[in-house]
């Protein structure tokens, strides 16, 4: 069985398009995702659509519960708050329903999916080093944790006994003897000098593990952006994915 596990769309439709067509090709049967759907993009209520369609497990991001109401955007920056209203405004109720019911946690067979640190979703804390996630190990009982939330892919492996180790490279072993905690990246709004849309694959027959970089044409999304009369900003990331 392969698993597609994404996070942090962001309402960008043509890195969705790139990662759930990239899903396809690789015959991946579940999807999971992390959160954040919408906030920062131009096209909302098509990613909404989109993922509901795919039947992917999705768990509440922050930017997603503050365009439903359910948070306030009082710690939001300036722009991720512009984000938030014009997004409010382009929903229809159902859309605003969906995000409001989805969960803050999920957990799906061996997997525990959430969209900032696990001991406390509700805080949307950020989890950025090896002893913030060692720290977090013990705050869920699945042997793999999926987060989001800072569009940096990353994971992290703990051998009972040992300390927690940063994993290298794209592709790596599910130890059954291991617990992992791993940030699966953005689709649509890449911060780690990468600007690809980047998501997970697991073949759990073969227990690997890898990250796949997905190239998708930005200049549109970045039009659409400014069209909308969203923060320049929001399009000008996309190309250097920082």
């Amino acid at each position: 069985m392969r698993i597609g596990i994404f996070s942090d769309v962001h309402s960008n439709l043509e890195a969705l398009v790139a990662v759930l067509s990239f899903f396809r090709e690789k015959e991946v049967q579940w999807l999971l995702c992390c959160g954040d759907v919408v906030g920062y993009g131009p096209n909302p209520e098509k990613c909404i659509e989109l993922v509901r369609i795919s039947r992917a497990k999705v768990v509440a991001g922050n930017h997603d519960w503050a365009v439903a109401g359910r948070i306030g955007i009082g710690s939001f920056n300036s722009i991720a708050a512009q984000a938030v209203r014009w997004t409010q405004t382009r929903l229809k109720e159902q859309e605003i329903s969906y995000l409001r019911n989805l969960p803050l946690t999920e957990d799906v067979g061996p997997f525990h999916l959430v969209h900032s640190a696990p001991s406390s979703p509700s805080l949307w804390e950020y989890i950025t080093t090896l002893e913030d996630a060692e720290e977090e190990m013990g705050s869920f009982i699945a042997d793999i944790c999926f987060i989001g939330h800072t569009h940096i892919p990353f994971a992290v492996e703990r051998i009972s006994g040992r300390q927690a180790r940063i994993i290298t490279g794209s592709s790596f072993e599910l130890r059954p003897d291991a617990k992992y905690l791993i940030n699966v990246g953005s689709v649509g709004q890449p911060r780690n000098g990468d600007p690809r849309a980047c998501c997970l694959v697991i073949d759990w027959d073969e227990r690997r593990a890898e990250f796949h970089r997905l190239k998708y044409d930005f200049t549109i999304t970045q039009k659409k952006i400014t069209t909308a009369g969203l923060p320049a900003f929001l399009a000008e990331r996309l190309a250097t994915g920082t």
